[in-house]
C-alpha cells in the first residue's frame, strides 16, 4: 500500500487525500493564513432552478474544489498544494456543520447539471462521489463521534520532513505553524467522542496516539535538530512538547475511561449501512449475497492453486544484508518486463528510489512514499524495512520476504503498480482527475497487476514468484470475506481471525492484526474487488474485440481517468477500446 492511501482508506472522502507524482501546481489556490481557526468559505451564487447551462459547469467545479480545499487543507496538502501547509480542518462540532452543508449543496448543484462533455461529466460524478462518501463517514458512520483516529490530521506532521518541496528551514517553519494550530484543536478528541465505543478500535488508537508521542519526542527531534534560528527551535521545543502531551494524555484517557467500557459490536455497520457503504465508496449497488459469492469463489480460486503449488516450491529469503540490493533487481526487471512485453506504456522517465526506511517511518515491511501529483518535489521512494539487530536470529530471519513475496511486493508497489499508476496520474486531463483516488481502483490496479505479470511469463522459470503472487492474493481475499463477516454477517473478530489462519494461511498474530483492521477498515475488501473489476472488464473485451484487442492499449484506456471509482469509467473504457482509441 502506499503510504499517502493510508489516510484515504481510512477516511475516505472526508479528510484523506490521494497518491500521485509532481505535476504543475492549478493557479490561484487559495492562500488561508495558519493557525487563524475556522475558515470563512465563501457561499456559491444561486443558480437557476431549471438547472444551469452545461457552459457553466467548468467555472462551477473550479470554484467548488477551491473551496473544498480550504474546508479540508490536509486533501490539499496531499495533493502536493503546500499554500494548505500549517491549516487544519475545523473539528469542532461548528466546522463539522459548516462542511456537512458544503457537502449537500455540493450535491445538489452538482446533481443540476446535464448535458456535459465526457471529461466534465466524470469529473461531475467524481466529485459526487466523494461528498457521498464524505457525507457517508459523517452522518451514517459517524466518523468524528465513532473513531479518534478522525483526528490524527493534528499530529500528522512528517509530510513536512519526509519530501523535499522546499528548503528544510521554511518547511521546518509550516511544521511548527502547523503544531500550533493543532495545539488549539486537541481538546475536540475526546470532547467529540461518544461515551461507549468499540473495543478494538478504541485498543489501535491508543497505540496510534502512543506512536504519535513517541514519534514527536524521538525521532522528529532528530530531523530537525539545528535547523532554522535559535528563535525558532525554541518555539518548537516548547509547542512540540505541548502537543506531544495531547497526544499522551488522548491515549492515557482513551486507555482509563473508554477501554473499560468498549463494546465488542460498536463498530459492525450491519446489512443495510454497509451496503450503503459499499455505494458510496465503490459508486455502485451490489447485491450482498452476489458480493458474498464473488469474495468466496476468489478465495476458493486462490487457495486450491497455492495448495496445489506449495508442496513443490520451496521459498528462500535472502539475506538481510542482500534485501535492498534484491528489491533493486526486482524493481529494475519489472521495468524492464513490462517495456518488453508492451504491457502498459510507461509515461515518464522518471524512476523511483529504493531506500531503506528511515526509523520513524519503520511501521510497514515495504510501502511506497510519493508526493502529491502537484508537489514541486519529484522524488518517490519505494521503502523497505530491514529487521531489528535486537531482534532474535529467529526473528530476524523470517521478518525478511521470501524472494517470492518481495517480487510480488515490488510488482505492487512500484512496476507496474502504484509507481507507475502515479505518473498516470500526473498526466490527467483535468483537476478532478488528477485527484481523483478510490480505493478500490488504486488498490485494485496494484493487486491486478500481480496477477497479470504471472499470465504473461513473469514467473516463468521462478515458480517462487507465483506461490509469492498466491500468497499475497489470498490475503487479500481474506480481508474482502472479513469485512462481509463483520459488518454483515455477524462474525465475532475470533471467527474472522480464524479465517485468515485456516484459509489464507496467516500466522495467528497476523490473523489478529487483519481481522481488527477491518473494524475501522471495512473498505479492505477493495484490492480484489477492484482487481475481479478490471479482470472482469478486461475478459468481456477480449471476447468482444478478439483480435482487435490489445492488453497494452486496455491498460493505457484504464489509466487515462486518474483513478477514480471503476464503476464510474468502466463504459468509458470499454467505449475506448471499441473505437481504437
Amino acid at each position: 500500500m502506499s503510504r499517502r492511501l493510508v489516510t484515504a482508506a481510512l477516511l475516505g472522502g472526508l479528510l484523506g487525500g490521494l497518491v500521485g507524482c509532481p505535476a504543475p501546481p492549478p493557479p490561484d489556490q487559495p492562500v488561508v493564513p495558519p493557525g487563524d481557526g475556522p475558515v470563512a468559505v465563501p457561499a456559491p451564487g444561486p443558480r437557476d432552478e431549471e438547472g444551469p447551462a452545461a457552459s457553466d459547469f467548468a467555472t462551477y467545479r473550479e470554484d467548488l474544489v477551491d473551496r473544498w480545499l480550504v474546508l479540508t487543507p490536509r486533501w490539499g496538502r496531499q495533493m502536493g498544494l503546500h499554500d494548505f501547509d500549517a491549516k487544519l480542518f475545523d473539528h469542532s462540532p461548528a466546522g463539522r456543520a459548516t462542511y456537512r452543508d458544503f457537502l449537500k449543496e455540493a450535491q445538489r448543484q452538482l446533481r443540476a447539471f446535464d448535458g456535459l462533455s465526457e471529461d466534465d461529466a466524470l469529473d461531475r460524478a467524481i466529485l459526487l462521489s466523494r461528498a457521498e462518501l464524505a457525507l457517508f463517514e459523517l452522518d451514517t458512520w459517524r466518523i468524528a463521534e465513532q473513531n479518534p483516529r478522525f483526528y490524527t490530521e493534528l499530529f500528522d506532521v512528517a509530510s513536512y520532513v519526509d519530501f523535499d518541496y522546499a528548503p528544510l528551514e521554511q518547511r521546518f517553519e509550516r511544521l511548527v505553524d502547523h503544531e500550533e494550530a493543532a495545539l488549539k484543536q486537541t481538546d475536540q478528541v475526546l470532547a467529540s467522542l461518544d461515551a461507549v465505543l468499540s473495543r478494538p478500535v478504541v485498543e489501535t488508537a491508543i497505540k496510534i496516539y502512543r506512536g504519535y508521542a513517541s514519534y514527536l519526542r524521538g525521532d522528529l527531534l532528530g530531523i530537525v535538530k539545528g535547523v532554522g534560528s535559535p528563535e525558532l527551535q525554541k518555539r518548537f521545543a516548547l509547542i512540540n512538547e505541548a502537543l506531544t502531551r495531547a497526544a499522551d494524555d488522548i491515549a492515557d484517557r482513551l486507555d482509563k475511561e473508554w477501554l473499560p467500557r468498549a463494546d465488542q459490536k460498536q463498530h459492525v455497520l450491519g446489512e443495510e449501512r454497509y451496503l450503503a457503504f459499499i455505494q458510496a465508496q465503490e459508486g455502485q449497488t451490489v447485491d450482498l449475497e452476489a458480493f458474498r459469492a464473488m469474495a468466496e469463489k476468489d478465495l476458493a480460486r486462490n487457495k486450491a492453486a497455492y495448495v496445489a503449488l506449495k508442496g513443490k516450491v520451496t521459498m528462500k529469503r535472502p539475506a538481510a544484508s542482500e534485501l535492498l540490493d534484491a528489491a533493486t533487481a526486482l524493481m529494475d526487471d519489472s521495468r524492464k518486463f513490462v517495456s518488453d512485453h508492451a504491457l502498459v506504456t510507461i509515461p515518464s522517465e522518471d524512476r523511483c528510489k529504493l531506500k531503506e526506511t528511515p526509523p520513524y517511518m519503520q511501521w510497514n515491511a515495504a510501502f511506497l512514499n510519493m508526493p502529491g501529483p502537484f508537489d514541486r518535489a519529484k522524488e518517490a521512494f519505494y521503502y523497505i524495512t530491514l529487521p531489528n539487530p535486537s531482534w532474535s536470529k529467529k526473528e530476524q530471519v523470517e521478518y525478511i520476504f521470501p524472494y517470492g513475496v518481495l517480487s510480488s511486493t515490488t510488482v505492487h508497489e512500484v512496476y507496474p503498480g502504484h509507481f507507475l499508476h502515479g505518473l498516470w496520474i500526473r498526466a490527467a486531463k483535468t483537476r478532478v482527475q488528477k485527484m481523483s483516488e478510490s480505493y478500490s481502483f488504486t488498490e485494485g490496479w496494484a493487486h491486478y497487476v500481480e496477477e497479470m505479470m504471472i499470465e504473461e511469463g513473469w514467473a516463468e522459470g521462478k515458480p517462487e514468484r507465483r506461490l509469492g503472487q498466491l500468497s499475497d492474493a489470498l490475503l487479500r481475499n481474506c480481508r474482502f470475506v472479513a469485512s462481509i463477516a463483520i459488518h454483515a454477517g455477524g462474525a465475532s473478530l475470533d471467527d474472522v481471525a480464524k479465517r485468515f489462519q485456516d484459509d489464507c494461511f496467516q500466522d495467528k498474530a497476523t490473523a489478529r492484526e487483519q481481522a481488527v483492521r477491518g473494524t475501522f477498515d471495512p473498505g479492505y475488501f477493495a484490492y480484489t474487488l477492484g482487481k475481479l473489476q478490471i479482470m472482469e472488464l478486461r475478459e468481456s473485451l477480449k471476447a468482444e474485440l478478439g483480435e482487435r484487442f490489445s492488453l497494452q492499449r486496455f491498460h493505457d484506456a484504464l489509466m487515462g481517468y486518474g483513478a477514480p471509482p471503476i464503476a464510474l469509467i468502466r463504459d468509458r473504457v470499454a467505449e475506448r477500446m471499441r473505437q481504437g482509441r
